[in-house]
């Protein structure tokens, strides 16, 4: 065949270099910023309760309302579609809470978590009021559970673990 470019004839298919894949090129280039972007979310940093109110008392159950604040170290922001946390106080089970809804937790900020905890009225109740009787205002807290956490569309459930001293005042 006859080349008008360089006047002469092509050269044979087999010589030719082989005809690039566009996508197989993009992808590879791309390749690094995916895994980049797709990285997982780091944990929260546990900063405390505030404006804790009991909401209903109750003789065998009652419900406490509190915020709970966390920071945010990760460089983008997040999603968090549920949390579900075990509470113990001074070691002993105090409550179950539950958080079924989507939040949008902004990138390297402190955020706050509106919590609503259904509490036993047992023992462990009781020797919470007891303690904060004594005049201790400092208790032991315990969290224990998960959140479902995550962005673009891809969520991983991750561990909430933190256990520490806690001034409480109501």
């Amino acid at each position: 065949m006859y080349n008008p470019v360089f006047g002469r004839k092509n050269l044979s298919p087999t010589l030719c270099p082989q005809k690039i894949d566009m996508k197989k090129t993009l992808l590879i280039a791309f390749f690094p910023i995916l895994l980049i972007a797709c990285a997982k979310p780091t944990g929260f940093d546990y900063l405390g309760i505030r404006n804790i109110k009991v909401v209903k008392l109750g003789f065998k159950e009652s419900t406490v309302a509190a915020e709970v604040g966390y920071y945010n170290p990760n460089k983008y922001p997040v999603t968090m579609k549920r949390a579900e946390v075990d509470v113990y106080v001074n070691n002993s089970y105090f409550g179950h809470s539950l958080l079924d809804s989507t939040i949008k937790i902004p990138r390297k900020d402190t955020f706050y978590l509106p919590v609503t905890l259904t509490v036993n009225m047992s023992t462990t109740a009781m020797s919470l009021l007891q303690s904060f009787g004594g005049g201790q205002d400092e208790v032991l807290i315990k969290l224990d559970g998960k959140a479902r956490i995550g962005r673009g569309g891809i969520f991983i459930n991750y561990p909430i673990k933190y256990e520490g001293k806690q001034k409480l005042q109501f």
